[in-house]
């Protein structure tokens, strides 16, 4: 047998841990990686304990791991993994898609 035929060829994405909607805060301090538009490299988006709320769930990498897009104050998005975030008491919004 090859080493490609042992290899699976599709992994499936990781049921995620949080759901669209829930609040979240951070549990790191949040820097810009690059890959936001509005900050420079390096830029502190939300420090640790900053409040948000998760608008978007998906998944990225191989294996798929879930991404979350989560609005902080101010209406700053950052995609974040699950360690970089931390319940907050496990609730979700009564309107979605609006902060509190």
């Amino acid at each position: 047998m090859t080493e490609a035929a042992t290899k699976p060829s599709f992994l499936p994405p990781r049921d995620p841990v949080f759901d669209w909607g829930m609040r979240i805060t951070a549990a790191v301090d949040l820097f810009n990686d690059g890959s936001h538009p509005h900050a420079a490299e390096g830029a502190l988006l939300a420090p640790k304990g900053t409040p948000g709320e998760i608008v978007r769930v998906g998944h990225a990498g191989e294996p798929p791991v879930p991404v979350y897009l989560v609005e902080f104050p101010g209406g700053v998005l950052v995609g974040c993994l699950e360690e970089e975030l931390a319940a907050t008491h496990a609730t979700r919004l009564p309107k979605p898609g609006v902060m509190g």
